[in-house]
């Protein structure tokens, strides 16, 4: 068993931070998703990028054990380098996404 006597911790925040993600932010990307696009590019354009969502989610999945060896980034570098990624998309997203609040699907066409 484990010996360390706070990693129920670990496991105890992992659980909050999922339900809280879960009850909120979670279903966000595929609303707005499902909302930004004209109608007749809808399906092709909410494929693409539902694939583009899991091709990331590939990626990063295939390259974290890499770049976290110590003789690459370290865990330290990955996380900053995966945390900066993540806050260039943050900023590209705050100035490049629609607004869509009060607005009818052919108001947002």
């Amino acid at each position: 068993g484990c010996t360390n006597p706070v990693g129920w911790m670990s496991v105890f925040f992992m659980i909050i931070y999922l339900l809280s993600f879960g009850i909120g932010m979670s279903g966000m990307p595929w609303t707005i998703n499902a909302e930004i696009y004209p109608l007749q590019h809808r399906s092709l354009a909410v494929g693409a990028s539902t694939a583009t969502n899991w091709i990331g989610n590939f990626i990063v999945s295939a390259t974290f054990l890499s770049i976290s060896k110590p003789t690459a980034l370290t865990i330290y570098g990955a996380f900053w380098m995966y945390g900066a990624i993540s806050v260039i998309g943050f900023l590209w997203l705050f100035f490049r996404l629609p607004e869509t609040k009060g607005k009818s699907l052919e108001e947002i066409e």
